[in-house]
């Protein structure tokens, strides 16, 4: 299993002159995808929008594991994946914590697996095939909704 360490950075917008503000909300996020080039530019994209890396896994078991170590506050969760599959992680995740925000981001384009997710309690679905601009800019307003429902 591979975890991310770093800087904790806000995921706010709530900064004045690249001061913080008190009562700032730092979001964790948790990165499950058995690409290393997805993770490492999934990483990149959410430190830039202020948010702490709360770790990376490679498939869907070390995420599991990670996401009852870390609780972060999302988790992005690739559906394809060796050992355990999105849809069998996000039942477990689920049923750890009921209100956990995951969003799927994937390649999968079957709309039966899509439907199957998003019954299954996928808050968001993401394709990656989307241009780099449309996730970062859906990963905000994503961010932003999580933020308001705990702050």
């Amino acid at each position: 299993m591979d975890t991310a360490s770093g800087e904790t950075v806000s995921c706010n917008s709530n900064t004045v002159g690249g001061e913080s503000m008190d009562d700032e909300i730092k979001l964790r996020v948790l990165v499950i995808d058995d690409e290393l080039a997805i993770r490492t530019w999934l990483k990149g994209l959410l430190t830039s929008l202020g948010c702490e890396i709360a770790g990376e896994a490679e498939n869907g078991q070390d995420g599991l594991e990670l996401f009852k170590k870390e609780r972060p506050d999302l988790t992005l969760l690739d559906l394809k994946m060796p050992v355990m599959n999105g849809v069998e992680a996000l039942k477990f995740i689920l049923a750890d914590d009921p209100d956990a925000h995951i969003i799927m981001l994937t390649s999968e384009t079957d709309p039966t697996v899509i439907k199957d997710s998003m019954i299954a309690g996928v808050e968001y679905y993401l394709p990656k095939h989307n241009s780099p601009d449309k996730i970062k800019a859906t990963l905000q307003e994503q961010l932003e909704k999580i933020k308001s429902n705990l702050g």
